[in-house]
């Protein structure tokens, strides 16, 4: 059993590229899921890893930011407060940190360094 979510698949001569391509003959990779992180009740628009690589945050259009343990698929904290679709997310490459905007015209800086008190900053004036 794979534990990486990827099978092997066997290649036929069909599957080779034609011509002088780069050289390469692997066959391709079929992926499945290893877990599915649900609670959003829109479209999810953008997703990116915590630094850490152990959660991740989603960003979607019914106006919430999750953020997820993605080894137990369990939903850590909703991050509500956007009055609009959301439109991105990202995360700090070294800090606990997340920005999510939004077509309300904000974006938020959500602060997780402090496992105790997650705060939020709301930022105001993008037109478009």
């Amino acid at each position: 059993q794979q534990v990486s979510g990827e099978d092997e698949v066997e290649c036929s001569d069909k599957d080779e590229p034609d011509g002088d391509g780069d050289g390469s003959s692997d066959c391709p990779t079929v992926r499945a899921p290893l877990t599915s992180l649900k609670s959003h009740q829109g479209v999810v628009i953008a997703a990116d890893w915590l630094v850490g690589g152990k959660q991740a945050v989603t960003a979607s259009w019914d106006r919430t930011a999750n953020l997820y343990d993605v080894e137990t698929s369990e939903l850590v904290h909703s991050l509500t407060g956007h009055d609009q679709e959301l439109t991105h997310c990202c995360t700090h490459p070294t800090q606990r940190l997340v920005v999510t905007s939004s077509r309300d015209t904000t974006f938020r800086l959500w602060d997780f360094r402090d496992p105790s008190i997650h705060s939020v900053n709301v930022f105001q004036g993008h037109t478009e």
